[in-house]
């Protein structure tokens, strides 16, 4: 089966890109493919397990946690988590890691395809 990677680089209530990821990577899952994510920038506020918006049954961070049970491997970025005050990642859902842009240097090498949100 193929590895894909995902590079999501925008937050959860900007635009639908985390929902976009998190559906390609479910549909990825669902054949048996690989899925590798990371959270760049605002993208690290997608994971953060105290999130509420009043009008939505479903949240990014339940999304993002149905795909860690699925088998998706997500790492944030330490540097941008830190930067926004995040507190290397101890808000985020089980299953979500805070790395660096090495890892995604190796999630990159290790892929056969890379979608960028």
């Amino acid at each position: 089966m193929a590895k894909l990677g995902i590079l999501l680089t925008l937050g959860p209530f900007q635009f639908e890109n985390w929902e976009t990821a998190s559906n390609v990577a479910n549909a990825a899952l669902d054949k048996g493919h690989e899925v590798q994510m990371f959270f760049y920038l605002d993208g690290v506020y997608n994971p953060i397990k105290c999130q509420t918006f009043p009008d939505w049954s479903v949240l990014p961070k339940d999304r993002f946690a149905e795909l860690v049970k699925k088998g998706a491997n997500i790492i944030a970025c330490g540097v941008c988590v830190n930067a926004r005050g995040l507190e290397k990642g101890k808000d985020y859902i089980d299953g979500v890691t805070v790395g660096g842009l090495p890892d995604f240097a190796q999630i990159m090498s290790e892929v056969d395809s890379l979608v960028t949100l």
